[in-house]
């Protein structure tokens, strides 16, 4: 027999990405418990390949001016000169939301495993993430782009160049009028039943 969905099946079909957010975002209460929604994901060994950085405040428009510099860097190693438009989106690319957590994937030095697993066990603490702060009422985007990919950027977060970051996680309140659409997804085209 066929229940109700609960409030985790919920909150799965309706988070959806909002690119602007604003304030207020997650308390410091709420934070935690969307960091420790992010720990509690499931990860080879139980070596817990995780590091989050977070963002509030002053600390995202600090990080912009880094991002900038990186971009700067990033161009002139092709022999190319940033636009005043990429400038200022990358100045202001984590003021779009009153808290951003970086979520990375860092290997053990001292346990192998695969590098398909370590990022795995990360993305999956960020889809932890979304879905409790989703579940706590905030909106949310997961985003990467070439930040993720510099080495400049990872050493600003304390990681190391041969570990990745996995997504930049953007969290607030949805403005007034915005009121994103659940995912009904269509598995027909995806699914298969093994035969043999």
């Amino acid at each position: 027999m066929r229940t109700q969905p609960n409030a985790a099946i919920r909150a799965i079909f309706s988070r959806r990405s909002v690119g602007r957010l604003s304030v207020p975002g997650p308390s410091e209460g709420e934070l935690i418990t969307i960091l420790r929604a992010g720990a509690a994901a499931p990860d080879h060994k139980l070596t817990r390949p995780f590091w989050f950085v977070v963002f509030e405040g002053k600390a995202r428009e600090e990080f912009g001016a880094l991002l900038t510099e990186a971009l700067i860097d990033r161009l002139a190693a092709k022999g190319l000169q940033p636009t005043p438009g990429q400038l200022d989106k990358e100045r202001n690319r984590f003021t779009r939301a009153p808290l951003v957590i970086a979520v990375a994937a860092v290997r053990n030095e001292e346990i192998s495993l695969p590098e398909q697993e370590i990022i795995s066990a990360a993305a999956a603490a960020a889809q932890n993430m979304l879905l409790a702060a989703t579940s706590l009422g905030y909106g949310s985007i997961w985003r990467t782009g070439e930040p993720a990919y510099d080495p400049r950027v990872k050493a600003a977060l304390g990681i190391k160049e041969t570990d990745f970051i996995v997504g930049f996680l953007y969290f607030g309140t949805i403005a007034e009028g915005i009121t994103p659409e659940p995912h009904d997804p269509d598995i027909s085209s995806i699914t298969s039943a093994w035969e043999a």
